[in-house]
């Protein structure tokens, strides 16, 4: 019986032969779309090719530990029949072809061994210790009765109290109209979206939320007849359907958000100050001592419990989570590995004095930790290392 690794080298072997048939391809799409993190790393060998005349890059490569985990991986039930009748194909460890092979391999093995964070990967290019994969969409959902499910991207319908269906289409969490609101409005859902993800989701009334990393937003099934409440811990980005005879109000740990159809960004995390970025239609922000203010459409509040600061935002910066990009203007480092370390889920150590200068620039949030850090290192005169997700950031000299 052949094992998924020496499945997978055959299908490599195939694909830059030139040879791989319609009924190898419909098996190695099946295994792909059961390991997503492995799909990552076939599609990255696959567009770079084979670089085995990249001195750096094989050097910084741990061919033993490849070859390790492939003679120590626990043997899988074959892709297919017709695979499973072939013979193991065995590969010499010191020719090009095989060491891309064998590392390619290691690397989906160590991907995919039990108790271990498939987002480290090995670094394959800037002579880390390590690299971290990016974020990516997912969320738990805590229903009224305590059940927390997993969200994904395949599509699903749930079950809640009185028969309320939710269903995940397109990678997006939707609620149906019920006609027992009156009993829904009293039953809470909670989505949870963990360090280096993010989700998107339609409200009972059809407003549309986007909830950034490290964030929790609370609502209840269905809104009341006099107003719509939820409560967000975090960061997200809100869409809200109008509606005259029902505001929509935010409530987070500074204060809270009223609105009657418009689109913001709030920032709420609990360690830092909060703020509010108005795209168009009105908001009125009351804080904790009951001050209220409204702002227009460009503007931007920042609030802590007490004071409240209105400024002109920068929307494309305060909005570029969403469309999947950091953007830096003026930023410290500290704040800027504030932001990485929301979406890759790293612990960030900084070793003696770090420069107060600040930045600007945009980077995409697909790039891997290790990418995302030499884009920073080049103009910031830092030095990075990454052990396993911890992340220490020190002066160059």
């Amino acid at each position: 019986m052949m094992d998924q690794q020496s499945i997978l080298v055959d299908f490599l072997v195939k694909h830059f032969s030139g040879t791989l048939s319609e009924a190898d391809a419909q098996a190695l799409q099946k295994i792909l779309e059961d390991h997503p993190s492995l799909r990552q790393q076939w599609e990255k060998q696959t567009r770079q090719g084979l670089k085995s005349s990249d001195a750096a890059f094989w050097n910084n490569l741990d061919l033993d530990q490849a070859r390790i985990n492939i003679l120590n991986y626990q043997q899988v039930t074959a892709a297919s029949p017709l695979l499973a009748q072939r013979k193991i194909r065995k590969i010499g460890l010191y020719t090009g072809i095989a060491a891309s092979l064998l590392v390619f391999i290691g690397i989906a093995l160590f991907l995919n061994r039990p108790n271990m964070d498939k987002q480290i990967v090995a670094d394959q290019t800037h002579q880390y210790k390590n690299d971290v994969l990016p974020g990516g969409q997912k969320a738990t959902l805590t229903l009224s009765d305590g059940k927390v499910v997993e969200l994904s991207h395949q599509q699903a319908t749930l079950q809640e109290k009185y028969g309320e269906q939710l269903q995940i289409t397109d990678g997006q969490l939707h609620y149906k109209p019920s006609n027992q609101q009156a009993e829904l409005a009293s039953l809470k859902n909670t989505l949870t979206v963990p360090e280096s993800g993010f989700y998107r989701m339609v409200l009972p009334d059809g407003s549309k939320v986007w909830v950034n990393s490290a964030s929790e937003l609370s609502y209840p099934l269905a809104f009341s007849k006099t107003s719509r409440n939820v409560m967000l811990r975090g960061e997200a980005y809100f869409e809200v359907t109008h509606d005259q005879n029902r505001p929509f109000i935010v409530s987070t740990t500074h204060g809270a958000i009223k609105v009657l159809g418009t689109s913001f960004n709030l920032k709420a995390y609990h360690n830092a100050i909060s703020n509010v970025t108005l795209l168009n239609g009105s908001i009125e922000l009351t804080n904790e001592n009951k001050t209220s203010k409204r702002i227009v459409p460009g503007q931007k509040v920042e609030f802590d419990g007490r004071d409240m600061r209105v400024s002109q935002a920068n929307i494309e910066k305060e909005t570029a989570w969403r469309q999947g990009y950091f953007y830096f203007e003026h930023d410290q480092i500290p704040e800027i590995m504030e932001q990485l370390s929301r979406w890759y889920g790293i612990k960030v150590v900084y070793q003696g004095p770090i420069s107060k200068k600040t930045f600007g620039g945009s980077i995409s949030r697909s790039v891997s930790l290790a990418e995302a850090l030499e884009l920073i290192k080049r103009g910031a005169g830092l030095e990075f290392e990454i052990n396993k997700k911890t992340v220490t950031v020190k002066n160059k000299d």
